[in-house]
């Protein structure tokens, strides 16, 4: 199964399961393979990590995951305006302001994780792993608590790619609903402000001009997208990796400082945003091909980061490996910007679950999610009580 066989797809039910084989395959033998599609697939870690560094040549506007209906977002921008709109959001993620934020992520931790410790078990990313970085991230951006369920439910609708179903079919009705409530909410905060990101984005100014509504709405959209999928994930998908690897989780039960670079080892080992596209802007070579202006290409962070070629013994799971440099939170300008609040979240996650469930273990398969870009589990069946 790879980009030229016409195995391609995501949708296929194995696709998941083989994910980390065909990636070998195309590393090994098509480290840039065109689809049937028409896209480029690059899948070694320098290759992609030479080509998100490079916006002048790779762009990230008007790619192959841009469908119709969605507002541009900082993600889809290119200089000079994703600069400008990159260095006003990033205020809200500040090191010291998301340091402030940690009794609170605690909290929440601890009191989603309360009913599964009563019943003993549960589904961890159901009850868990879904509800800490939705309710920390609808707060922060000021999202009525009896909303963010529906804001979860949409961005949830938009991560899984149903069989027989286009992307721009996925997202075109999750995202409508974003962006109406969306509205509804910057029409409030217009009448009424608070102390919350939205009302901070009222108020400020790009080049001595408030943000337009479609740039307010964007912001919103990414923030609640980003903020919702990518960290459940990665608490989720790191929750399984220590459930299979119980001597590793042993450790981090044991020794909580190993957290950070175990976070970091899961964002390399199974990282949540698997790929994302560019679009040349000029004519390039790559391995002996001629990549033309407007060609399309998928950069496959998931296989970079399982890349031998940078990292030694790269599909073993260790949570204590030193890592330079890895690509679960992308590269160059795009970047993601709430990295530091997907790390205190997930370290939150484990330290609480850790502390109170130490030898929780499976009670049966986690199922992969279709995706075209996520890394996702359909649920996580935990007991949280020793021997079962």
């Amino acid at each position: 199964m790879t980009p030229t066989d016409g195995g391609w797809d995501w949708t296929r039910p194995d696709f998941q399961e083989r994910l980390h084989e065909i990636y070998r395959g195309l590393r090994d033998h098509q480290p840039l393979a065109k689809s049937p599609a028409g896209f480029w697939a690059v899948s070694r870690f320098e290759d992609v990590f030479a080509i998100a560094s490079d916006p002048a040549t790779y762009s990230s506007e008007r790619t192959l995951i841009s469908p119709p209906g969605l507002v541009p977002t900082i993600q889809s921008l290119d200089p000079p305006r994703h600069d400008r709109l990159r260095a006003l959001v990033s205020l809200a993620f500040t090191p010291s302001r998301v340091r402030a934020m940690e009794p609170r992520v605690r909290a929440i931790a601890r009191m989603l994780l309360e009913p599964l410790l009563e019943a003993g078990r549960g589904d961890l990313l159901a009850q868990y792993a879904r509800h800490l970085p939705s309710q920390v991230i609808g707060e922060m951006i000021g999202i009525p608590a009896e909303r963010i369920p529906d804001f979860l439910h949409w961005t949830e609708a938009m991560v899984e790619l149903p069989q027989g179903r286009t992307r721009a079919e996925a997202i075109e009705s999750p995202a409508a609903s974003i962006y109406a409530e969306f509205a509804a909410l910057l029409d409030e905060r217009r009448r009424k402000q608070r102390g919350d990101l939205m009302s901070a984005l009222i108020d400020a100014r790009l080049d001595g001009a408030a943000l337009s509504q479609e740039e307010l709405l964007g912001f919103c959209f990414v923030l609640v997208v980003a903020g919702n999928d990518t960290t459940t994930n990665l608490i989720a998908n790191g929750a399984v990796l220590l459930a299979e690897h119980p001597e590793q989780r042993l450790l981090l039960a044991q020794d909580p400082s190993l957290l950070p670079d175990a976070i970091e080892e899961m964002l390399r080992y199974e990282a949540p945003a698997q790929a994302l596209p560019r679009r040349l802007t000029r004519d390039a070579a790559l391995h002996g091909e001629t990549l033309r202006e407007g060609d399309q290409l998928f950069l496959l962070f998931g296989s970079a980061n399982r890349d031998e070629r940078e990292f030694e013994d790269a599909d073993r799971f260790d949570v204590r490996r030193r890592i330079k440099r890895h690509l679960g939170f992308g590269q160059g300008i795009h970047f993601c910007l709430g990295k530091s609040l997907a790390r205190l979240e997930a370290r939150m996650a484990f330290e609480e679950l850790l502390t109170h469930a130490p030898e929780y273990t499976l009670t049966g398969p986690a199922p992969w999610l279709p995706s075209m870009w996520a890394r996702a589990h359909a649920s996580v069946p935990v007991s949280l009580r020793a021997g079962r």
